[in-house]
Protein backbone atom coordinates (compact mmCIF):
# COMPACT_ATOMS: atom_id res chain seq x y z
CA UNK A 1 0.00 0.00 0.00
CA UNK A 2 2.67 2.47 0.99
CA UNK A 3 4.61 1.71 -2.30
CA UNK A 4 1.67 2.39 -4.45
CA UNK A 5 0.87 5.70 -2.97
CA UNK A 6 4.56 6.26 -2.85
CA UNK A 7 4.76 5.81 -6.75
CA UNK A 8 1.51 7.34 -7.22
CA UNK A 9 2.92 11.02 -5.47
CA UNK A 10 5.97 10.57 -7.15
CA UNK A 11 4.18 10.55 -10.68
CA UNK A 12 2.18 13.86 -9.27
CA UNK A 13 5.52 15.50 -8.78
CA UNK A 14 6.90 14.84 -11.58
CA UNK A 15 3.90 16.13 -13.88
CA UNK A 16 3.91 19.73 -12.11
CA UNK A 17 7.25 19.63 -12.09
CA UNK A 18 7.43 19.72 -15.89
CA UNK A 19 4.60 22.14 -16.45
CA UNK A 20 6.69 24.85 -14.62
CA UNK A 21 9.89 24.24 -16.32
CA UNK A 22 7.91 24.46 -19.82
CA UNK A 23 6.67 27.88 -17.94
CA UNK A 24 10.04 28.85 -17.12
CA UNK A 25 11.51 28.14 -20.35
CA UNK A 26 8.70 29.65 -22.54
CA UNK A 27 9.07 32.48 -20.25
CA UNK A 28 12.98 33.27 -20.36
CA UNK A 29 12.34 32.78 -24.51
CA UNK A 30 9.68 35.39 -24.24
CA UNK A 31 12.14 37.85 -22.42
CA UNK A 32 14.65 39.71 -24.56
CA UNK A 33 17.04 40.73 -22.30
CA UNK A 34 16.86 39.33 -18.04
CA UNK A 35 17.71 42.02 -15.38
CA UNK A 36 18.72 39.44 -12.85
CA UNK A 37 19.16 35.81 -13.62
CA UNK A 38 15.88 33.71 -13.20
CA UNK A 39 16.96 30.45 -11.00
CA UNK A 40 14.52 27.08 -9.69
CA UNK A 41 15.97 24.13 -8.16
CA UNK A 42 13.83 20.53 -8.00
CA UNK A 43 14.49 16.85 -6.65
CA UNK A 44 14.43 14.24 -9.11
CA UNK A 45 11.70 12.65 -6.74
CA UNK A 46 10.19 14.37 -2.81
CA UNK A 47 10.55 11.00 -1.22
CA UNK A 48 13.09 8.22 -0.52
CA UNK A 49 14.27 5.34 1.22
CA UNK A 50 17.15 5.19 3.80
CA UNK A 51 20.26 4.86 1.52
CA UNK A 52 18.58 5.66 -1.95
CA UNK A 53 19.76 8.85 -3.87
CA UNK A 54 18.11 11.68 -4.91
CA UNK A 55 19.23 14.14 -7.86
CA UNK A 56 18.52 18.11 -6.77
CA UNK A 57 19.12 20.47 -10.16
CA UNK A 58 19.55 24.20 -9.58
CA UNK A 59 18.82 25.96 -13.08
CA UNK A 60 19.58 30.00 -13.40
CA UNK A 61 18.98 31.06 -16.98
CA UNK A 62 19.72 34.75 -17.71
CA UNK A 63 21.23 36.96 -20.42
CA UNK A 64 23.89 40.07 -21.22
CA UNK A 65 24.94 41.55 -19.33
CA UNK A 66 24.13 39.16 -16.53
CA UNK A 67 27.10 36.75 -15.73
CA UNK A 68 26.68 34.03 -13.45
CA UNK A 69 30.04 33.36 -10.85
CA UNK A 70 28.75 30.22 -8.60
CA UNK A 71 26.29 28.14 -7.27
CA UNK A 72 26.74 27.85 -3.83
CA UNK A 73 25.03 24.55 -3.45
CA UNK A 74 27.95 23.81 -0.47
CA UNK A 75 25.43 25.28 2.21
CA UNK A 76 23.63 21.56 2.06
CA UNK A 77 26.91 20.80 4.30
CA UNK A 78 24.88 22.15 7.31
CA UNK A 79 22.26 19.54 7.21
CA UNK A 80 24.48 16.63 8.28
CA UNK A 81 22.01 13.88 7.63
CA UNK A 82 22.21 15.29 4.35
CA UNK A 83 25.11 13.83 2.95
CA UNK A 84 26.63 15.28 -0.73
CA UNK A 85 28.21 12.38 -3.08
CA UNK A 86 28.91 14.42 -6.01
CA UNK A 87 28.16 17.43 -8.14
CA UNK A 88 28.31 18.42 -12.00
CA UNK A 89 27.83 21.62 -13.55
CA UNK A 90 26.42 22.43 -16.89
CA UNK A 91 26.37 25.31 -19.77
CA UNK A 92 23.95 25.49 -22.27
CA UNK A 93 23.05 28.04 -24.72
CA UNK A 94 19.52 29.20 -25.22
CA UNK A 95 17.32 31.02 -27.67
CA UNK A 96 17.56 34.59 -28.06
CA UNK A 97 21.08 34.71 -26.35
CA UNK A 98 19.71 33.37 -23.22
CA UNK A 99 22.23 31.37 -21.53
CA UNK A 100 21.64 28.40 -19.18
CA UNK A 101 23.69 27.37 -16.48
CA UNK A 102 22.78 23.81 -14.52
CA UNK A 103 23.79 22.22 -11.55
CA UNK A 104 22.90 18.15 -10.68
CA UNK A 105 23.88 17.68 -6.72
CA UNK A 106 23.76 13.56 -5.52
CA UNK A 107 22.10 13.54 -2.46
CA UNK A 108 21.63 10.59 0.70
CA UNK A 109 20.58 9.60 3.65
CA UNK A 110 20.63 7.83 6.24
CA UNK A 111 18.46 8.69 8.97
CA UNK A 112 14.83 8.85 8.01
CA UNK A 113 12.45 12.07 8.47
CA UNK A 114 11.52 15.16 6.98
CA UNK A 115 14.04 17.18 5.77
CA UNK A 116 13.86 20.86 4.21
CA UNK A 117 16.20 21.29 1.07
CA UNK A 118 17.34 25.10 1.99
CA UNK A 119 17.55 27.85 -0.76
CA UNK A 120 20.69 27.83 -2.86
CA UNK A 121 22.25 30.93 -3.40
CA UNK A 122 23.51 32.08 -7.17
CA UNK A 123 26.03 34.83 -6.94
CA UNK A 124 26.00 37.19 -10.41
CA UNK A 125 27.55 40.06 -11.63
CA UNK A 126 25.58 42.70 -13.46
CA UNK A 127 27.79 45.61 -14.84
CA UNK A 128 30.50 45.12 -12.31
CA UNK A 129 28.02 44.60 -9.70
CA UNK A 130 27.49 41.28 -7.81
CA UNK A 131 24.57 40.54 -6.60
CA UNK A 132 22.98 37.05 -5.19
CA UNK A 133 19.57 35.62 -5.78
CA UNK A 134 18.26 31.76 -4.04
CA UNK A 135 16.45 29.42 -5.23
CA UNK A 136 13.25 28.40 -3.24
CA UNK A 137 13.28 26.25 -0.29
CA UNK A 138 12.56 22.44 -1.03
CA UNK A 139 10.62 19.26 0.60
CA UNK A 140 12.66 15.90 1.15
CA UNK A 141 11.35 12.81 2.66
CA UNK A 142 13.32 9.57 3.91
CA UNK A 143 11.12 6.61 4.87
CA UNK A 144 12.38 3.68 6.48
CA UNK A 145 12.23 0.00 5.18
CA UNK A 146 8.55 -1.13 5.11
CA UNK A 147 8.16 -3.84 8.00
CA UNK A 148 5.91 -6.76 7.66
CA UNK A 149 3.41 -7.22 10.51
CA UNK A 150 4.56 -10.83 11.27
CA UNK A 151 8.08 -10.08 11.19
CA UNK A 152 8.03 -9.46 15.25
CA UNK A 153 6.98 -13.63 15.52
CA UNK A 154 9.76 -15.60 15.95
CA UNK A 155 10.01 -17.38 12.37
CA UNK A 156 10.59 -21.26 12.12
CA UNK A 157 13.82 -22.38 11.84
CA UNK A 158 14.90 -22.48 7.89
CA UNK A 159 16.74 -24.70 6.00
CA UNK A 160 20.39 -24.50 4.45
CA UNK A 161 20.53 -23.35 0.84
CA UNK A 162 22.61 -25.39 -0.99
CA UNK A 163 24.57 -23.47 -3.65
CA UNK A 164 25.65 -25.60 -6.97
CA UNK A 165 29.18 -27.39 -6.21
CA UNK A 166 31.73 -25.38 -8.56
CA UNK A 167 35.56 -26.57 -9.13
CA UNK A 168 36.60 -24.37 -6.22
CA UNK A 169 34.67 -26.84 -3.89
CA UNK A 170 36.15 -30.32 -5.36
CA UNK A 171 40.14 -28.50 -5.34
CA UNK A 172 41.50 -29.50 -1.81
CA UNK A 173 40.12 -33.39 -2.40
CA UNK A 174 41.99 -33.18 -5.93
CA UNK A 175 45.45 -31.60 -4.33
CA UNK A 176 45.31 -34.48 -1.55
CA UNK A 177 45.06 -37.04 -4.74
CA UNK A 178 47.73 -35.53 -6.27
CA UNK A 179 50.15 -35.68 -3.18
CA UNK A 180 49.27 -38.91 -2.21
CA UNK A 181 49.75 -40.26 -5.63
CA UNK A 182 53.12 -38.72 -5.66
CA UNK A 183 53.82 -40.30 -2.29
CA UNK A 184 53.16 -43.98 -4.09
CA UNK A 185 55.02 -42.49 -7.14
CA UNK A 186 58.07 -41.61 -4.85
CA UNK A 187 58.14 -44.98 -2.60
CA UNK A 188 57.42 -47.04 -5.73
CA UNK A 189 60.49 -45.59 -7.29
CA UNK A 190 62.85 -45.94 -4.21
CA UNK A 191 61.62 -49.85 -3.97
CA UNK A 192 62.18 -49.90 -7.93
CA UNK A 193 65.47 -48.38 -8.37
CA UNK A 194 68.56 -50.27 -7.93
CA UNK A 195 69.95 -50.59 -4.67
CA UNK A 196 73.82 -50.38 -4.41
CA UNK A 197 75.83 -53.12 -3.52
CA UNK A 198 76.50 -53.58 -0.05
CA UNK A 199 80.20 -52.66 1.93
CA UNK A 200 82.47 -55.62 1.91
CA UNK A 201 82.91 -56.73 5.37
CA UNK A 202 86.14 -55.23 7.39
CA UNK A 203 88.93 -57.91 6.85
CA UNK A 204 89.36 -60.43 9.54
CA UNK A 205 91.89 -60.31 12.01
CA UNK A 206 93.71 -63.54 12.93
CA UNK A 207 97.24 -64.32 15.02
CA UNK A 208 99.45 -64.85 11.90
CA UNK A 209 100.62 -68.68 13.67
CA UNK A 210 96.62 -69.48 12.87
CA UNK A 211 96.78 -68.01 9.49
CA UNK A 212 99.84 -70.41 8.71
CA UNK A 213 98.37 -73.46 10.54
CA UNK A 214 95.15 -73.26 8.54
CA UNK A 215 97.28 -72.69 5.01
CA UNK A 216 99.26 -75.89 6.23
CA UNK A 217 96.15 -78.14 7.38
CA UNK A 218 94.43 -77.06 4.17
CA UNK A 219 97.63 -77.91 2.16
CA UNK A 220 97.61 -81.14 3.52
CA UNK A 221 94.20 -81.93 2.73
CA UNK A 222 94.66 -81.10 -1.18
CA UNK A 223 97.50 -84.63 -1.01
CA UNK A 224 99.48 -82.79 -3.71
CA UNK A 225 102.88 -84.93 -3.17
CA UNK A 226 100.66 -88.06 -3.10
CA UNK A 227 99.48 -87.23 -6.55
CA UNK A 228 102.62 -87.10 -7.86
CA UNK A 229 102.59 -83.11 -7.60
CA UNK A 230 105.38 -83.00 -5.95
CA UNK A 231 106.73 -79.14 -7.44
CA UNK A 232 103.25 -77.77 -6.92
CA UNK A 233 103.38 -79.23 -2.87
CA UNK A 234 106.76 -77.97 -2.23
CA UNK A 235 106.57 -74.44 -3.65
CA UNK A 236 103.13 -73.76 -1.85
CA UNK A 237 104.47 -75.30 1.13
CA UNK A 238 107.39 -72.66 1.23
CA UNK A 239 105.11 -69.68 0.10
CA UNK A 240 103.58 -70.50 3.49
CA UNK A 241 106.62 -70.20 5.37
CA UNK A 242 107.82 -67.56 3.67
CA UNK A 243 104.43 -65.07 3.86
CA UNK A 244 105.03 -66.88 7.72
CA UNK A 245 108.52 -65.39 8.44
CA UNK A 246 107.64 -61.76 6.91
CA UNK A 247 104.49 -61.84 9.39
CA UNK A 248 106.47 -62.77 12.12
CA UNK A 249 109.78 -61.19 11.80
CA UNK A 250 108.96 -58.55 9.75
CA UNK A 251 111.45 -59.41 7.17
CA UNK A 252 111.50 -59.43 3.12
CA UNK A 253 111.03 -63.08 2.11
CA UNK A 254 108.66 -63.65 -0.96
CA UNK A 255 111.37 -62.10 -3.18
CA UNK A 256 114.44 -63.27 -1.70
CA UNK A 257 116.71 -66.41 -2.02
CA UNK A 258 117.17 -69.05 0.71
CA UNK A 259 120.40 -67.14 1.92
CA UNK A 260 119.06 -63.62 2.34
CA UNK A 261 116.63 -65.17 4.01
CA UNK A 262 118.78 -67.05 6.39
CA UNK A 263 120.87 -63.86 6.79
CA UNK A 264 118.14 -61.50 7.66
CA UNK A 265 116.95 -64.27 10.38
CA UNK A 266 120.53 -64.20 12.07
CA UNK A 267 119.56 -61.80 14.33
CA UNK A 268 115.95 -62.43 14.72
CA UNK A 269 115.37 -66.24 15.46
CA UNK A 270 115.86 -66.94 18.95
CA UNK A 271 116.41 -70.99 18.86
CA UNK A 272 118.64 -73.42 18.76
CA UNK A 273 121.37 -74.38 16.19
CA UNK A 274 119.35 -77.81 15.28
CA UNK A 275 116.13 -75.20 14.90
CA UNK A 276 118.18 -73.12 12.28
CA UNK A 277 119.77 -75.48 10.46
CA UNK A 278 116.84 -77.97 9.95
CA UNK A 279 114.65 -74.51 8.60
CA UNK A 280 118.02 -74.31 5.99
CA UNK A 281 117.49 -77.62 5.16
CA UNK A 282 114.28 -77.38 4.44
CA UNK A 283 114.21 -74.17 2.27
CA UNK A 284 116.97 -75.61 0.17
CA UNK A 285 115.68 -78.62 -0.34
CA UNK A 286 112.41 -77.15 -1.53
CA UNK A 287 114.56 -74.78 -3.77
CA UNK A 288 116.20 -78.25 -5.53
CA UNK A 289 112.83 -79.81 -5.68
CA UNK A 290 111.12 -76.35 -7.52
CA UNK A 291 114.34 -75.47 -9.62
CA UNK A 292 115.91 -78.63 -9.91
CA UNK A 293 113.94 -81.05 -10.02
CA UNK A 294 114.76 -83.41 -7.38
CA UNK A 295 113.65 -86.50 -6.41
CA UNK A 296 113.95 -86.73 -2.24
CA UNK A 297 112.25 -89.72 -0.40
CA UNK A 298 108.51 -90.18 -0.16
CA UNK A 299 109.46 -89.81 3.89
CA UNK A 300 110.94 -86.13 3.05
CA UNK A 301 107.36 -84.50 2.00
CA UNK A 302 105.60 -85.44 5.27
CA UNK A 303 108.29 -84.49 7.54
CA UNK A 304 108.69 -80.90 5.96
CA UNK A 305 105.17 -80.31 6.64
CA UNK A 306 105.55 -81.47 10.46
CA UNK A 307 109.14 -79.24 10.46
CA UNK A 308 107.07 -76.09 9.25
CA UNK A 309 104.34 -77.02 11.67
CA UNK A 310 106.86 -77.15 14.51
CA UNK A 311 108.89 -74.06 13.82
CA UNK A 312 105.24 -72.25 13.04
CA UNK A 313 104.09 -73.24 16.71
CA UNK A 314 107.49 -72.70 18.02
CA UNK A 315 108.04 -69.40 17.11
CA UNK A 316 104.16 -68.57 17.56
CA UNK A 317 103.06 -65.00 18.89
CA UNK A 318 99.47 -64.48 20.10
CA UNK A 319 99.22 -60.62 19.73
CA UNK A 320 100.53 -60.33 16.49
CA UNK A 321 97.47 -60.14 14.21
CA UNK A 322 97.52 -60.48 10.50
CA UNK A 323 94.63 -59.86 8.18
CA UNK A 324 93.17 -63.27 6.35
CA UNK A 325 92.63 -63.52 3.01
CA UNK A 326 89.01 -63.26 1.72
CA UNK A 327 87.52 -66.93 1.92
CA UNK A 328 90.65 -67.97 4.77
CA UNK A 329 88.96 -70.52 6.93
CA UNK A 330 89.02 -69.32 10.71
CA UNK A 331 90.24 -71.74 13.46
CA UNK A 332 89.24 -70.40 17.24
CA UNK A 333 92.46 -70.21 19.39
CA UNK A 334 90.54 -72.54 21.56
CA UNK A 335 90.38 -75.02 18.98
CA UNK A 336 93.45 -75.11 18.43
CA UNK A 337 94.71 -75.45 21.97
CA UNK A 338 92.73 -78.50 21.99
CA UNK A 339 94.58 -80.03 19.19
Amino acid sequence: MITKSRNKGIFHWRAVTRVLWVSLLLWVAGAPVLAQPSVGAMLSQPEILIGDQVTLTVVASYGAPVEVKSIGFDILNREPRLEVLDAKRFEKEGENGVRITEVEIRLTCFDSGYYFIPPIPVVYEQKGRQDTVSTTELALRVNTIPVTADSLQIQPIKGIIEEPANFRDFLPYLIGLAVILLALGVLFYLRRREQPPPPPPPPRKVAAHLLALEQLEALKKRKLWQQGAVKEYHSELTRILREYLEQRYNIIALERTTGEIIQQLQPKLDMDTAMKGQLRDLLQTADLVKFAKAQPPATFHSEAMDSVVEFVNRTRREELLVEAPEGQAGQDKSDEENT
